[in-house]
């Protein structure tokens, strides 16, 4: 794709359209070039299989790994395409950085074999481990049980930061690593959430394109947008409405839901009215609205019927995916029929159970169910 210099592209236009291409990486253009320019020197032809011409592809292939290193270390300089430690330092021009990863937190109740006659104390560290891969917490505070008392609660951190650590259900038994005399079991009494790992280089990327917008503090609807997106690594989309003068409502969107709570605090911290919005606005957050989609797939097929119903239902679970982790999508029946149409073996495909929808700004689509009919055509 070529750009027209009269024309602005987006950010995903400029990345569509592929790299500029600074240096060759090709080796057969070194060796045609060294091979010419050999011959406009000698005045004789060259062929393949004369010893120049073995030392001219060696030279080309040389030529070729330092091309390839230039046209990186070159693209790497360009916001649309550069990566990791690269991408970092170009946020950095602009006083934004990448979002590290959050620590999952949750409650956990430690309960005695029986009523002591003195206190018990439960040393702030003490391990406690989750079964299902949730890993390791550590508890945040001493926990002091009173004489007489079952049970005491007391806040912990996941030992390692991630999403991984997330999903901890209230209830779920938890296996005590650092034993503790008297204490009998640990249970979690809330869930955990708020653990995200370190924020990738795609939405990273585009924090980056609009930190413009983050010089005003005159409250733009973009600004708050910036200010809610750069808040925690967890979050995926905002979206951001005034339903009257002064009152701003952010609606954030996250992997994990409901919208766990350290999210939404720290969006509410990231629009603090010193330093982040207006004093004069007044800011709520809510978590965006799940909109549930449950259709059916009819296809007709004349082919290998499991192989193409697969693709197919694939196809439809990846666009309600994509819709998952945006606000406000236009769900259409035509979005997933379309590139379904495309498969060879496909004759016909129809989906059933919802009709064209404009979903509002405060609200995603969730694939609840896919139900697939094949027929043979």
């Amino acid at each position: 794709m070529s750009l027209s210099p009269t024309r602005v592209y987006t950010l995903d236009q400029l990345i569509a359209a592929g790299e500029p291409q600074f240096f060759s990486a090709d080796p057969l253009y070194y060796k045609n070039l060294v091979a010419k320019h050999f011959e406009g020197l000698t005045g004789r032809k060259l062929y393949e299989g004369q010893v120049e011409m073995y030392m001219i592809e060696t030279m080309a292939y040389a030529l070729q790994v330092r091309g390839a290193e230039k046209q990186m270390a070159v693209i790497q300089r360009l916001l649309p395409f550069a990566k990791g430690r690269f991408l970092d330092l170009i946020g950095a021009r602009l006083n934004t950085y990448r979002l590290a990863a959050s620590t999952a937190a949750l409650t956990v109740r430690f309960t005695l074999a029986g009523p002591r006659p003195s206190s018990t104390v439960v040393e702030a560290g003490t391990r406690v481990r989750a079964e299902g891969g949730a890993g390791v917490f550590l508890t945040t505070a001493d926990l002091v049980i009173a004489p007489g008392a079952a049970f005491g609660d007391v806040g912990a951190m996941a030992a390692v930061a991630g999403l991984a650590s997330n999903g901890v259900q209230p209830g779920a038994a938890l296996t005590i690593l650092d034993p503790v005399a008297g204490v009998q079991t640990a249970a979690a009494l809330t869930l955990s959430d708020g653990g995200a790992d370190e924020e990738k280089d795609d939405p990273f990327r585009a924090r980056i394109a609009e930190a413009w917008e983050l010089i005003s503090r005159g409250g733009p609807r973009e600004g708050y947008r910036q200010l809610a997106l750069g808040a925690h690594p967890a979050i995926i989309d905002v979206a951001v409405i005034r339903p009257e003068p002064c009152l701003i409502d952010l609606y954030v969107l996250t992997e994990t839901l409901p919208l766990p709570v350290a999210v939404s605090d720290a969006v509410m911290a990231a629009c603090d009215p010193m330093e982040g919005r207006p004093e004069g606005d007044e800011v709520t957050v809510y978590g965006a609205t799940a909109v549930p989609f449950a259709p059916t797939l009819r296809l007709w097929i004349d082919g290998d019927t499991a192989t193409i119903a697969a693709q197919a239902e694939g196809i439809a679970r990846g666009v309600f995916a994509a819709w998952r982790r945006m606000l406000g999508p236009r769900v259409s029946t035509a979005a997933v029929t379309s590139p379904i149409k495309q498969l060879a073996g496909i004759v016909e495909a129809e989906i059933e159970g919802y009709s064209y929808q404009a979903l509002a700004p405060s609200e995603f689509a969730e694939l609840t169910s896919l139900t697939v009919v094949v027929e043979e055509a």
